[in-house]
C-alpha cells in the first residue's frame, strides 16, 4: 500500500478539532443498493461520519420486480425508503445524482461537492441495448419498479381487447426467461395472445448448470409461443423485429432483457477508460485507479474472478468492502473477499421452479416457496421492525406471502402431486 495514503489515513483517525475531539472519518457510499446499503450496516456511525448518494428514495427488491408483470406483486411492497434505513443507521441520505468524483470529493446533480477520506461505489448497473436501433424507444426496460409496472399496464390493457396482441421477450437469460413466465402466469390462456421468445444463443439460459432449455420449451407446449434462438436484433420499431438474417418479427410488446450496462458514472470519475467496461478491482475491492476507492456491486470486475451480477453477491460484496474500509483506516492489511456458492432461485412463472447450484440444477414448483421465503427474509432483514406500525407492516408482509405461495404451495396433497415432477439436471 502506498505509504502516503497509509499517512493520510492515520491522520483521519488522529486528527482532533480546535475543541479536543476527535474528527470522524468521511466515508461516502456512491449508491444505495444492496451493495451500498449493506456496506452503510456494517459502518458504525459512532466511529465514522458516512453519507450515502442516490438518486431514488426506494431500494427496490430487484429479484422478484418480474412478478410485478403478472400481478403477483402491485410494486410498493418491494420497496423500501432509503431515507429512513440510512438515517436508522445514524448515517446522512442525499437523494442526489452523482454526476463523478475526484480522489477526495464527489460531486453532486446540483453543484455539492461531498468530500470523503475513503469512498465506496456501489452505482450498479443499468438497461443494455446494445446500440440495436430503435430498442432504446420501443422496447420495454424491466430494471426497476416502474419499468415492469407500464409492461403490467401494457398487458393489461391489451387483455381487454379482441385483437391479437404479439408480446416478444427479447433475452432468454434468468431476467427474461422469468419475465416470460409472469407474462405466461397471467396470459397463456387469453386467446388474444401470442408470444415470442427471441435469443442470440442456441438454447434458454445459455450461462446456467443443468441445460434447462429443453425443461422450460415443455411447458409452453400448446400454447402460441415461437422461440426465435440463435437470433441477433437488428433494430427494433413499434411494428415489430428486424434480425440480422433478414428475418422478422410482428411484435406488440417488446420486452427488453438482454443484461446489464455500467453506470456511466464510473466513466466520468475516470474509474475505467471505456463507456462499456466494469471497473477493475483488486482482491480487496480497491479501484485499481484509486487506492481510497472500492467499488462493489455490478459496477465491480474483481480480478481474476468474474461474479454473476447477482443481489446476494452484491450483498457479500458490502459487506467484505466495508470491513476493508475499517482496515484501511486503522493501517491494518486488507482482507482478500472468498465469495459464498449459493444456489440461485429462478422462477417460471407458476409452471416451474428452478433452483441452479454450481454444476447443477433442481427443478420443482415446490421450490416457489423458497424465492418467496428469500424476498420476505431479505426485507424484514434490510428493515428490521423498530416500532410498533414497523412490526405490523411486517407481519403484514408474511401473512401475504404466506397465504399467496406457502400455504398452496406446501398443501400436502400439492406436495404428493408436484415431488414426482421434481428433476435434477446436470
Amino acid at each position: 500500500m502506498d505509504g502516503h495514503l497509509c499517512a493520510t489515513m492515520c491522520r483521519c483517525q488522529r486528527s482532533k478539532n480546535m475543541f479536543g475531539k476527535h474528527i470522524k472519518p468521511k466515508i461516502v457510499i456512491v449508491g444505495g443498493g444492496f451493495a451500498g446499503l449493506n456496506a452503510a450496516q456494517q459502518l458504525k456511525s459512532s466511529r465514522y461520519d458516512v453519507s450515502v448518494i442516490d438518486p431514488s428514495p426506494h431500494i427496490e427488491w430487484l429479484p422478484n420486480i418480474h412478478e410485478i408483470i403478472s400481478g403477483e406483486k402491485k410494486g410498493d411492497e418491494l420497496r423500501l425508503s432509503r431515507n429512513i434505513l440510512v438515517r436508522r443507521l445514524g448515517h446522512r441520505f442525499l437523494m442526489n445524482r452523482a454526476m463523478e468524483m475526484t480522489s477526495s470529493t464527489v460531486l453532486l446533480d446540483n453543484g455539492m461537492k461531498v468530500p470523503f477520506d475513503v469512498c465506496i461505489v456501489a452505482t450498479g448497473s443499468v438497461n443494455n441495448t446494445f446500440g440495436v436501433e430503435g430498442a432504446d424507444q420501443f422496447a420495454l426496460p424491466m430494471k426497476s419498479v416502474d419499468q415492469c409496472q407500464v409492461i403490467a399496464r401494457k398487458l393489461h390493457r391489451a387483455s381487454l381487447s379482441h385483437r391479437t396482441t404479439r408480446v416478444t421477450v427479447v433475452g432468454g437469460g434468468i431476467e427474461g426467461v422469468e419475465a416470460f413466465g409472469e407474462v405466461m402466469r397471467a396470459y397463456r390462456n387469453r386467446p388474444q395472445f401470442e408470444f415470442n421468445v427471441v435469443e442470440s444463443s442456441d438454447h434458454l439460459m445459455p450461462n446456467a448448470p443443468g441445460h434447462l432449455d429443453g425443461k422450460i420449451r415443455s411447458h409452453t407446449e400448446g400454447f402460441r409461443v415461437n422461440y426465435h434462438l440463435g437470433k441477433k436484433v437488428e433494430s427494433v420499431d413499434h411494428e415489430g423485429i428486424c434480425f440480422m438474417d433478414g428475418g422478422a418479427i410482428e411484435s406488440d410488446i417488446t420486452i427488453w432483457s438482454t443484461g446489464a450496462a455500467p453506470n456511466s458514472f464510473l466513466q466520468r470519475s475516470y474509474l475505467t477508460q471505456d463507456a462499456n467496461e466494469w471497473a477493475s478491482v483488486n482482491q480487496y475491492f480497491q479501484s485499481e485507479a484509486r487506492e481510497n476507492v472500492f467499488i462493489i456491486g455490478d459496477a465491480a470486475s474483481p480480478e481474476g474472478r468474474p461474479l454473476a451480477k447477482q443481489a446476494f453477491h452484491a450483498i457479500d460484496m458490502g459487506k467484505a468492502a466495508a470491513q476493508n474500509v475499517e482496515r484501511l483506516l486503522a493501517n491494518k492489511a486488507l482482507r482478500q473477499f472468498q465469495p459464498s456458492h449459493k444456489p440461485q432461485v429462478v422462477t417460471f412463472g407458476d409452471m416451474d421452479t428452478f433452483m441452479l447450484f454450481r454444476d447443477f440444477a433442481v427443478s420443482s414448483s415446490v421450490l416457489g416457496a423458497a424465492k418467496e421465503a428469500v424476498y420476505t427474509l431479505g426485507l424484514l432483514q434490510m428493515a428490521p421492525p423498530k416500532t410498533a406500525k414497523d412490526l405490523v407492516h411486517s407481519l403484514d408482509l408474511l401473512q401475504r406471502s404466506a397465504r399467496r405461495v406457502y400455504l398452496p404451495t406446501l398443501n400436502p396433497l400439492n406436495l404428493i402431486n408436484k415431488l414426482p415432477k421434481s428433476k435434477v439436471f446436470s
